[in-house]
């Protein structure tokens, strides 16, 4: 597979001369964390194991009325952002795939929701949080390792159903678990190359995400499609 480096530069290539463009379409995601929850940590939180809490589930904590609203916020959050950022994922894919592909950014944003696949994103999203939560039982690191074996299953959907063939939810997991077998510590190191940005975003109180979030999904198309070439 190519090396991270040039994954990242293939992407700052494929957004060279479009980045308002990406920032336009990542406004609506970066928007509801911010908003929502506030600030850069909830912006893409997908996965809150503190939901399940003991002190929550059992109300041993005096502050469990405060700590329950903010997780149903997050929650709210959450189920919105994954909804418009995997729009965003799948435009980037698009644009990777098609250098002359035209980004129209709220048409775009809404892309899951104009293409019907409103529930089957919701379904795969609450199978892998239900997945990384009983994994993360185990210790946190089988958690996430899983998170990264799940991380191409939004991206199996967008191409079977494109292509005339359904997917369950769980079918997209599986294959996401199948296809990333041997790459995961490359994702990994990928995600991680990336610390010193997610650094800027909170810096920027999640404002910085604009700019950061198209660099860091293009990036992670292009890895998507340097998966399938390398099976």
């Amino acid at each position: 597979m190519l090396p991270v480096g040039e994954i990242r530069r293939l992407a700052r290539q494929t957004l060279q001369g479009r980045w308002k463009e990406a920032a336009l379409l990542n406004i609506i995601p970066v928007l509801i964390g911010f908003l929502i929850v506030g600030g850069a940590a909830a912006t893409f939180s997908f996965f809150n194991p503190d939901f399940f809490n003991n002190d929550l589930i059992f109300g041993g904590n005096p502050n469990t009325d405060a700590t329950f609203s903010m997780n149903i916020r997050e929650i709210i959050s959450n189920i919105l952002t994954i909804l418009f950022a995997t729009g965003v994922s799948y435009t980037l894919l698009d644009m990777v795939r098609n250098p002359n592909y035209e980004i129209v950014p709220l048409k775009d944003s809404l892309q899951v929701f104009r293409k019907g696949y409103t529930i089957p994103v919701l379904g795969m999203y609450i199978l892998q949080w239900i997945y990384m939560f009983l994994w993360s039982l185990l210790f946190v690191i089988p958690g996430i390792v899983k998170s990264f074996s799940y991380a191409q299953t939004y991206f199996i959907y967008k191409d079977a159903t494109e292509s005339g063939h359904y997917l369950s939810p769980t079918e997209c997991i599986t294959r996401s678990r199948e296809l990333m077998d041997g790459y995961k510590w490359k994702l990994f190191v990928l995600e991680l190359s990336f610390i010193g940005w997610h650094f800027l975003g909170a810096l920027t109180l999640g404002l910085g995400y604009l700019f950061i979030t198209p660099y860091i999904e293009t990036s992670k198309a292009i890895f998507y499609e340097d998966l399938l070439r390398s099976r």
